[in-house]
């Protein structure tokens, strides 16, 4: 989280976080607590503004698979550890769970796992590593208990991240579409979120709108563009990752965040 006096940005992963918290840090006093981490009571205590960031579920999931081929993240470590190892699954904090990731781990194949990460600009290898991620048969897992939550067979995992970051509440028993937007209505306590896709300009609306004011300088330097940890590599274009199936597959999953944020699929 980026914590300043009035404010508090939590980072919902692939979505330009690490550039957002360095813009904020140009005009707001305030320090990196962690990465990637949701709000204690003490933050909330203080009655600050929160902001989150969303990106369009299509080009995260590129960006999301593009940085695992840089054997980079969680998930990509939840994937691809050797079967059967019981190293890095959180024992101590939780044995019960460490003890399911485990069983986990003898029903994977890491080895084809790390064939998908092998080449990012493989886009077949890409489409499976989709397609796999949303098999209900493969039940992976990873530390983040995605598994665990009823709605696992039914929505993406951006959808499950942005609910599990963004909420204050347990949802592990809500199944259904509905119930997850009711639950989000009533639990998020996100006050502004800022789109990927227009960064700039709504990062500027939200400074302008906690009446914060910046220079001349700074609002060109907000401007400027520019992402600080970009995955390296993959094609210029991640709509060429998709075909018609993986579209479609993405629309079904995230369907939550499209219609929330009014994201449209690419065009083929």
């Amino acid at each position: 989280m980026f914590i300043a006096d009035r404010l508090i940005y939590v980072e919902l992963p692939k979505t330009a976080c690490t550039h957002i918290g360095k813009l904020l840090a140009l005009v707001v006093p305030g320090e990196q607590r962690g990465k990637h981490n949701k709000p204690g009571q003490a933050e909330f205590d203080r009655g600050p503004v929160f902001l989150g960031s969303v990106r369009n579920p299509w080009a995260w999931y590129v960006s999301l698979w593009a940085y695992g081929c840089q054997q980079e993240g969680m998930l990509w470590e939840a994937l691809t550890h050797g079967r059967g190892s019981v190293r890095g699954l959180g024992w101590r904090a939780a044995p019960i769970y460490a003890g399911r990731r485990w069983l986990h781990s003898l029903r994977q194949r890491p080895a084809e796992w790390r064939r998908l990460y092998s080449d990012v600009q493989d886009v077949q290898a890409f489409r499976t590593w989709l397609r796999w991620l949303h098999e209900p048969a493969r039940r992976w897992d990873s530390a983040e208990r995605f598994a665990l939550h009823a709605c696992a067979e039914r929505v993406g995992l951006l959808t499950y991240r942005y609910l599990d970051l963004f909420c204050r509440g347990g949802f592990r028993s809500i199944a259904d579409l509905e119930s997850l937007r009711a639950f989000d209505a009533r639990a998020n306590y996100l006050d502004h979120v800022i789109r990927t896709e227009h960064l700039e300009q709504d990062l500027l609306m939200v400074l302008e709108r906690l009446q914060i004011s910046i220079s001349d300088e700074q609002r060109s330097q907000i401007l400027g563009g520019g992402r600080s940890n970009p995955s390296r590599g993959k094609r210029s274009r991640w709509q060429d990752y998709y075909d018609q199936a993986s579209i479609e597959l993405v629309a079904q999953r995230d369907r939550f965040i499209t219609e929330r944020f009014g994201y449209r699929p690419p065009a083929l």
